[in-house]
């Protein structure tokens, strides 16, 4: 095992999310943990003692729970005249991408890493509450990382919505020069399954790249997602470095 590696979930007390999160642990704990006991992090905004408590009977290594307190970044007054209270979705008249829902965007694109609370993980997994180990995992998810000399692991690759990546690739070029010559802006990793060396990352190129993104404020004005920045921004940094867990069995979304 890896010393100092850990697996994480951002939760809220939705019921449903809730609901999802118990059978994702369970299935975590049977196909992984019962052999590689990494301890679990679960980070929250509040959750009750009883979601707690089920939690805890749930996962038989150690359960960590640190409270997160989201806000709106010291942007400038014109950033900050720019960001609605939501982001209308284009699919249903009455979706829209909440405030939380873009902190949570912008943690999982780099402020995570910078949190003093994770400052001496090596790899950090963050998973959804609805991501699920569906079999056996049959090795050691974290070793492999390390075994493979890699700084990145993924689940595999998705394509996002055009219209929450306006600007985006403008943005890629204006960073990177000519070095951004190889793909869409709507390229992005799965990242419900998001595999991270935390040491690695915080000393690299990519977090130039991801307080670049962050100072234009367009992960709240436009919804640009965690998903579409960590991958050109591990693309151009992390390069070879990506392994992909292809022979995993693993599910993510709804209800299994």
């Amino acid at each position: 095992m890896v010393k100092n590696s850990c697996i994480f979930y951002l939760v809220n007390d939705n019921p449903i999310h809730i609901r999802r999160l118990y059978k994702s642990l369970e299935c975590l704990q049977k196909n992984f943990l019962d052999e590689y006991s990494y301890p679990v992090v679960i980070g929250h905004e509040g959750i009750s003692q009883d979601v707690v408590n089920n939690i805890k009977q749930r996962i038989k290594s150690s359960v960590f729970f640190y409270k997160i307190s989201f806000k709106l970044p010291d942007y400038p007054q014109e950033i900050l005249n720019q960001i609605s209270e939501k982001f209308k979705g284009h699919w249903d008249e009455n979706a829209f991408f909440s405030i939380g829902y873009r902190h949570m965007c912008r943690f999982f694109s780099g402020e995570i890493y910078k949190d003093p609370f994770f400052e001496k993980v090596k790899y950090l997994l963050r998973i959804d509450c609805d991501s699920y180990f569906t079999d056996k995992v049959t090795y050691d998810i974290f070793q492999r990382m390390e075994d493979t000399k890699s700084v990145y692991g993924t689940i595999g690759e998705d394509i996002d919505m055009d219209y929450v990546v306006e600007g985006f690739g403008e943005a890629c070029q204006s960073y990177f020069k000519e070095k951004y010559n190889f793909s869409k802006p709507t390229n992005m990793f799965q990242t419900h399954f998001d595999l991270t060396d935390v040491q690695w990352i915080k000393e690299s190129d990519y977090m130039d790249f991801y307080d670049f993104i962050d100072s234009t404020g367009n992960i709240y004005i436009k919804r640009w997602g965690d998903a579409v920045i960590k991958y050109q921004g591990m693309s151009h940094t992390a390069g070879s470095r990506i392994y992909k867990f292809s022979d995993i069995p693993y599910k993510h979304g709804g209800d299994l």
